[in-house]
């Protein structure tokens, strides 16, 4: 049985879907013959544009029509854009997954709170290839964020394709593991066809600081405060609890760790070898208060504003074992994702208001991206030598920059590929190019109180209920006649004023009494058919006098 929607050409494919075009859940799909390989399962997290929207994934459902041809999914790293939909992945599709020892444990711990661990196949990256159907896939270890990071070299009949994934060329990293740069150039002298490259920073001029320049602030911040030192980071940003960590231990603090997150991900790290620090330097959040507030650290999750993290929590103080204190210290050692500004500096302002002292990037270095920067991206072009470029893990102001890079660099306009969620590059032996994708593809969005996904109509209710409110319409009728017997009454939340709505509900009553009196002349008593007429007159109505699109609730009773 064939792919849907691809010929077996000799060709090689590579569809997006998700983390092209965006920054946030990656997902690539690399296709030869009779063989997918994914690479990535990631999540992006809900924002003010998604009310009550906890996860969004990429839409899988193509995938899921080829299951029986989906080889393996292939993990470069284990922070949540790139491992967060696993879960959801691996209920329609059953494959093995491939990783490093470290991302197989933070992907474990992920399967197993939604208790898929014991049905999953996880297997290790080797030195050697791992051979999946008609494509083998080498790892490259890379420095990043956390350790144990990889990029990948994606061989096929039709040419190497190399996926660089995020990094960045950190001279002096946490853990002492450089960036893999010999088997890069190895790879530059077999011949690559495309290097699929990180461009998040590529606006970012020279060189980024290595994850030691931070050792310093630290040591200052914990060093001279006399009070507690809170640091808000991403959960899987495990250099950094590294340096937090071995700086505390300097000055004999003791580190409690907050946030599911972020405690889980500690635990399998230490486990594995990845973190290292003593017994007696860490405490329970709950043995806080046993200590005199100037031998305490906290790590905590919310470095992004998330509404159930540690720090939001704090700053509102709804918090039973953490409250903040004026003499408190914390440092946000994060910068905002796209899009979560505002949650972010909400949850400064409240921390301010509480008195404490609140270090971020603005004022303070203290956090460095894991992603390269222009002079990183060169040196890996430079490595790899690849017949074609693309940028990924980037918005359209990235790929422009990238594409303006890459042309002084030498190379010509079509040897630039940009390509977006949704859409897919084909590699044969006349180059790499455009075709359009078999695949429907775009965006899943999940909540935490449902299994199912969001509908649109659901999000579509949630933003109007954000934007204009809603409206509850209540009328009693005789089940036999039609009549109105009592109503109809009308109730608003967060539509209009009290004294606003007085004269219009009024007339939206009597457009409810025509409704309903056409329904009852017509002989359609029936409730549903009521039900149908009081919100669309009332809706249509309110929106035409007021430009407002409240939710309308109708309540028909029949007696």
């Amino acid at each position: 049985m064939s792919i849907t929607g691809l010929p077996n050409d000799g060709a090689l494919r590579v569809l997006s879907l998700g983390g092209s075009g965006e920054v946030g859940k990656n997902m690539l799909a690399f296709v030869y013959g009779e063989t997918i390989v994914l690479v990535d399962a990631g999540v992006m997290f809900g924002n003010d544009e998604f009310p009550g929207v906890d996860l969004i994934i990429p839409d899988i459902s193509w995938l899921a029509e080829n299951r029986e041809h989906v080889r393996g999914i292939c993990l470069t790293h284990g922070h949540e854009d790139h491992i967060g939909a696993l879960p959801y992945v691996l209920r329609q599709i059953q494959a093995p997954i491939y990783g490093t020892a470290l991302t197989l444990g933070m992907a474990r711990g992920k399967l197993s709170e939604h208790g898929l661990a014991s049905a999953s196949t996880l297997i290790e990256f080797g030195a050697d290839p791992v051979i999946l159907g008609e494509l083998q896939v080498t790892a490259i270890h890379v420095t990043h964020s956390l350790p144990d990071a990889v990029s990948l070299a994606i061989g096929s009949p039709a040419g190497i394709v190399v996926h660089t994934s995020d990094f960045k060329l950190d001279a002096s990293p946490i853990d002492g593991r450089l960036t893999d740069l010999s088997a890069f150039a190895r790879f530059g002298d077999q011949g690559v066809r495309l290097l699929i490259s990180d461009s998040v920073n590529v606006e970012r001029k020279g060189w980024s600081p290595s994850e030691q320049s931070l050792v310093p602030v630290f040591d200052r911040y914990i060093r001279d405060s006399r009070g507690r030192i809170i640091v808000a980071t991403f959960g899987s940003n495990l250099h950094r609890l590294q340096t937090v960590f071995n700086v505390a231990h300097r000055y004999g603090r003791k580190v409690a760790v907050y946030g599911r997150s972020m405690v889980q991900n500690v635990d399998i790290a230490r486990q594995l070898g990845f973190i290292r620090f003593e017994d007696s330097d860490r405490i329970k959040p709950e043995d806080i208060n046993q200590h005199h507030p100037g031998e305490i650290v906290i790590c905590t999750t919310g470095s992004q504003g998330e509404p159930l993290a540690g720090l939001t929590r704090m700053s509102r103080d709804d918090n039973t074992r953490i409250h903040i204190d004026p003499t408190d210290t914390i440092i946000l050692s994060s910068t905002p994702i796209p899009g979560n500004e505002d949650m972010v500096w909400r949850v400064v302002n409240r921390l301010f208001r509480r008195g404490a002292n609140v270090i971020y990037d603005q004022v303070q270095n203290v956090h460095v991206s894991g992603h390269g920067y222009q002079e990183e991206l060169k040196m890996m072009i430079n490595l790899v030598r690849a017949h074609y470029v693309a940028p990924y893990h980037g918005e359209p102001r990235h790929y422009h920059a990238f594409r303006d890079m890459a042309i002084e660099m030498g190379y010509e306009e079509d040897q630039i590929v940009t390509f977006e969620t949704g859409q897919m590059l084909v590699v044969n032996d006349d180059g790499v190019h455009m075709e359009p994708s078999p695949a429907q593809t775009g965006s899943v969005l999940v909540d935490s109180t449902s299994a199912a996904e969001i509908s649109d109509v659901v999000l579509r209710d949630r933003r109007h209920l954000s934007q204009d409110g809603t409206v509850v319409v209540t009328v009693s009728i005789d089940r036999a006649t039609g009549e109105i017997l009592a109503g109809p009454d009308i109730l608003s939340r967060g539509f209009l004023t009290e004294l606003e709505s007085v004269a219009l509900f009024e007339e939206a009553r009597q457009k409810v009494v025509e409704a309903l009196a056409e329904l009852s002349t017509a002989d359609e008593t029936d409730r549903d058919i009521a039900l149908l007429a009081v919100q669309d007159t009332v809706a249509r109505f309110l929106r035409r006098r007021t430009n407002k699109r409240p939710v309308v609730v109708p309540v028909v009773m029949e007696v």
